[in-house]
């Protein structure tokens, strides 16, 4: 990285030392052509005669430079945002490492009920005929060959059933976790988890079922990561007391989770069971919840007080407080399309894709019944993050340097006085070099101290640099504390903007209108006539009154 800054160092001096000799070029020819006869022509590089045309063509031949320079100072404002969006990238890179130790986002699927079951059906097979058969049909003078056979065919099945109740309470604690330079915020949530089964009548999932394996029966929940469990307690059903066992017992619609057998074969058809256990999961960015319900009711409560609703649906009810945030959803069966029950073969197997549970691309297209076709969550979001204010802040640097160019144009238009020295094009190129490096240094500092501080003590920097540029070029304080006034003012403007959420790209137009009607104001009395005479113009006429005519002198 270091190598890179450096090349681009001596790259963008060698691009300003050539802009500068073709700037300085194309002004002598100018300079040469306008020359009255008589009068001895410049030499190359004496721009001193630029000082005798009249105040409306030096103005034009000004803002024309300033805008080329302001143009010209985009090379290093592009260097410094792909420094930028390089350092973004590395950042994230850091951040997906510790998410994938502590725990990525989680998608909470289930629990669900796994039954197995038996068909038994017969089927007429053509079987062909034994040597001693064939010989008796042969003596028979037959041509047949083959015989029909009746065979019992018995295949095992899986049902899903879902739960009539459900019910999650989470309370989730998140906390920053740090790589580096580098840190994040992760998550700790503590899921309460309860709700009822109805043993279910599985004879009409499909014709010739024989066996019903009550007792053989599963109690799955599938989660994103099962790497992130911190803590969980055995599963409570019906007064009893089962352990979770690590994976999801051979159940295809879920690739990750974990899993409790139970024997509910004493439990009555209709009647309801019900479950109960707590889980504990770290994660990061987001957790989801799946209404596989009938009825659905979830909590997420925590201290962290910027969420982001998302999902398939927003909250009932929400509350969000400095202190944190609660949220409630009740969400019916009817928001869904999948029935109670159904063969496991009828489901799209969910598969891990990047941090939250998706779709095999082959499930997508046969189709089948989704269980997270609806899923209801929220984000962990932060309202304004670190590297998205700095790309922002480098994307206004080309506009924030222009701005800075025309305030101290208009500036030395109106308080230029006759005998004084004015900044020349390659100063000005110097400060917009300046003018880059505040956001260099903004990008340095912020890593370390934060965007706020990092932004105070790149702007302080940059203001005290430029004053004294300023002043020292032209041999006056008042010059050197206007420019510092021009550039504060912008400074507080870019925070202020950087800053807001809702309301950036309203105040940005404001500022770039005020910018304009600014140039309005100066350039207003450009189209008015010269006075008779000299062919360089009224050289004398005061700050004021630009281009003139005579009669109103």
């Amino acid at each position: 990285m270091l190598f890179g800054v450096l090349f681009a160092v001596i790259f963008f001096g060698s691009v300003i030392f050539g802009f500068s000799v073709v700037a300085l070029t194309v002004a002598w020819l100018c300079l040469r052509a306008v020359t009255p006869e008589g009068e001895a022509a410049p030499r190359w590089g004496d721009l001193r005669p630029l000082t005798r045309l009249s105040r409306r063509t030096q103005l034009i031949f000004r803002l024309a430079a300033v805008a080329a320079v302001a143009g010209f100072m985009a090379i290093p404002a592009g260097f410094i945002y792909d420094l930028t969006m390089e350092r973004y990238y590395r950042y994230q890179e850091v951040i997906k490492g510790i998410s994938s130790t502590w725990g990525d986002s989680q998608t909470v699927v289930g629990p669900v009920l796994m039954v197995p079951y038996t068909v038994r059906y017969e089927v007429s097979e053509a079987v062909p005929l034994g040597a001693a058969e064939l010989a008796l049909e042969q003596a028979r003078s037959s041509d047949r060959t083959t015989k029909e056979v009746i065979r019992t065919v018995e295949d095992s099945r899986t049902a899903l059933v879902l739960p009539e109740e459900l019910s999650v309470d989470a309370r989730v604690a998140t906390e920053l976790r740090s790589r580096g330079i580098y840190s994040t915020r992760v998550y700790t949530a503590d899921m309460a988890v309860s709700g009822a089964f109805a043993k279910t009548e599985l004879s009409g999932l499909r014709p010739h079922i024989a066996e019903i394996r009550w007792d053989d029966a599963e109690i799955v929940i599938g989660i994103s990561s099962t790497k992130a469990i911190r803590d969980i307690s055995e599963l409570s059903l019906a007064g009893e007391k089962f352990s979770f066992l690590p994976g999801t017992g051979g159940l295809g619609v879920l690739s990750t989770g974990f899993s409790s057998p139970c024997d509910i074969s004493s439990f009555q058809a209709g009647e309801t069971i019900e479950f109960g256990f707590r889980v504990s999961v770290g994660g990061s960015e987001s957790l989801f919840l799946a209404p596989v319900g009938g009825v659905n009711s979830f909590r997420v409560s925590s201290e962290w007080p910027h969420p982001n609703f998302t999902g398939s649906g927003l909250p009932s009810f929400r509350e969000i407080t400095a202190s944190g945030f609660e949220a409630e959803w009740d969400i019916p069966n009817l928001v869904r399309n999948y029935p109670q029950a159904a063969d496991s073969e009828e489901w799209a197997p969910l598969a891990r894709a990047g941090s939250m549970y998706a779709y095999d691309e082959g499930a997508s297209e046969a189709g089948g019944y989704k269980l997270t076709e609806y899923v209801a969550g929220v984000e962990f979001f932060e309202p304004v993050f670190h590297y998205s204010l700095l790309i922002r802040a480098a994307k206004y640097a080309v506009l924030f340097i222009a701005l800075m160019y025309l305030g101290v144009a208009i500036f030395e238009n109106y308080s230029f006085e006759k005998g004084k020295t004015r900044l020349g094009m390659i100063q000005y190129c110097v400060i917009g070099l300046g003018l880059s490096m505040f956001y260099l240094t903004l990008l340095a500092l912020s890593e370390h101290t934060g965007f706020t501080a990092a932004y105070l003590a790149a702007a302080a920097i940059n203001m005290s640099m430029t004053a004294a540029y300023v002043g020292s070029a032209l041999k006056r304080g008042k010059p050197a504390v206007l420019t510092a006034g021009i550039q504060g003012a912008l400074y507080v403007l870019l925070f202020f903007i950087l800053r807001m959420e809702d309301y950036s790209l309203l105040a940005g137009s404001a500022m770039l209108l005020v910018a304009v009607a600014a140039l309005m104001m100066v350039t207003r009395g450009m189209n008015r006539p010269g006075p008779a005479g000299s062919p360089w113009g009224n050289a004398d006429s005061p700050p004021g009154d630009v281009g003139q005519g005579s009669e109103e002198r």
